[in-house]
């Protein structure tokens, strides 16, 4: 479990390293100069113990008039207004006052619209596994429930039908697993919403055959002996589960493009199996009356090439 979280969290650290290289901005933005009239007007307001204070606004527009013999100021603010401002009620003007302004240029980062793209990376999720179980003469009970936290490896390659739609086949295999085995392979469909976006979310949803082995164990109406002369009733059997299902894979994705046509994804999916076959092997011949289930989430992280 400690590995596993370890793997998950490592994988989960690199986003934020990736996603830097998103910003879409150059480091050296384009600098303007815009030019204004300035007034600086004189402000006031009571700070918390009720005292006047006086502090000066710097406002920008057009001066209209300047009346020297009354020091009378005409001046037109940005928002379309005109202030007649009293020579008290203002500490300085001047025409013409240059300001810098630094326009940040946004630069999309090209993704890859034709051939296909190879992907790798990892994912991981919850997986709740159901028995419902009959009981008969010879089981008494089953296992109830199960949950599995499996850490996958994550490979697939996809042709880019057009610059929003990819089609492909993926696969993800269990590195680490409480079960015994569990691999999934099929195809994927993905639809990017703007392409045009270096952070871009998009649907993704797969189809796949999936493999899952485990042990179980079910009550049986038996007596079982023990070595110190003891007995058990009702005995626990131990069973050997193979399911094999149809899985479907459904949710939402962000993909964050990178240099060279490369990109990031990060995706959340639900998980629902739909159950073709299940093979239980016990020591008796008679199988337990019981219908497996397999539902779950999972979070994947992988590279696009």
């Amino acid at each position: 479990m400690k590995k596993r979280l370890f793997l998950l969290g490592f994988t989960l650290f690199l986003v934020p390293l990736f996603a830097q290289e998103d910003d879409s901005l150059q480091k050296n933005p384009t600098v303007i100069i815009e030019v204004y009239d300035v007034v600086g007007v004189y402000e006031s307001h009571s700070d918390g113990r009720g005292n006047p204070r006086e502090f000066t606004i710097e406002k920008k527009g057009e001066i209209l008039n300047y009346d020297q013999s009354t020091g009378l100021l005409t001046f037109k603010t940005l928002d379309g207004k005109i202030h007649a401002y009293k020579p008290h009620e203002y500490k300085y003007f001047e025409y013409d006052k240059a300001f810098k302004k630094k326009i940040k240029n946004h630069v999309v980062k090209e993704r890859k619209t034709n051939g296909f793209v190879f992907s790798a990376g990892f994912s991981s999720g919850y997986l709740n596994i159901t028995d419902q179980f009959k009981a008969d003469a010879i089981y008494l009970n089953g296992w109830g429930s199960s949950a599995n936290i499996p850490l996958s490896i994550k490979v697939g390659v996809q042709k880019c039908i057009t610059e929003q739609m990819q089609l492909g086949i993926t696969a993800d295999y269990a590195l680490l697993n409480s079960d015994r085995n569990y691999l999934t392979i099929g195809p994927r469909f993905q639809y990017l919403y703007n392409a045009k976006k270096n952070a871009a979310f998009y649907f993704p949803a797969e189809l796949k055959y999936s493999l899952y082995q485990m042990n179980m164990q079910y009550t049986t109406n038996d007596t079982t002996y023990l070595d110190n002369s003891s007995w058990e009733f009702p005995s626990r059997m131990d069973a050997d589960i193979t399911l094999h299902a149809l899985e479907l894979n459904l949710g939402q994705g962000v993909s964050f493009a990178l240099k060279n046509k490369k990109s990031l994804s990060l995706e959340l999916m639900l998980i629902k199996q739909f159950m073709m076959r299940q093979k239980i092997v016990l020591e008796k011949p008679q199988s337990p009356n019981t219908k497996i289930g397999i539902t779950g989430i999972k979070l994947a992280l992988f590279m696009n090439f």
